[in-house]
């Protein structure tokens, strides 16, 4: 489709990009999907943790409540599909004291998100090879 107002676009990007609060010079990606898409992109408001908006959210790799420190950067979409996955393995959204059963849950959380990340990965290397399969051909 053809862009018939150009400059309109241009200035809706801006605006996307000063709402999502991020620099000209960042591109913020998730870490799953990689969508960088400024206009797909939706800043999240996390006032219980901090007081200005983000473009993706903290997921606690392990689960916030057994460890609040370990997170990565995912977009709202895949941040619920990991912690859907989470529940689905039985991992519960609460403190453990227990050894056994808090180090069970650790390497569950683990489980779900490095099959997520392994997932990925084979994707992204699908369309490289893609990619690079299309570029030879035109050569």
């Amino acid at each position: 489709m053809k862009n018939i107002h150009p400059l309109q676009a241009a200035k809706r990007e801006s605006r996307r990009l000063a709402k999502l609060r991020a620099k000209p010079s960042e591109q913020p990606v998730c870490l799953l999907c990689g969508c960088a898409e400024p206009m797909l992109l939706r800043p999240i408001t996390k006032e219980f943790f901090e007081k200005y908006r983000r473009v993706f959210e903290d997921h606690h790799v392990f689960g916030r409540k057994l460890d609040s420190e370990t997170t990565s950067a995912l977009c709202l979409n895949h941040h619920a599909l990991i912690t859907e996955g989470f529940l689905r393995a039985g991992i519960e959204m609460k403190p453990e004291t227990n050894p056994v059963k808090f180090a069970e849950a650790i390497f569950r959380a683990q489980s779900v998100h490095l099959r997520m990340l392994s997932d990925a990965s084979w994707k992204f290397a699908d369309r490289l090879r893609n990619d690079s399969d299309s570029s030879d051909d035109q050569q």
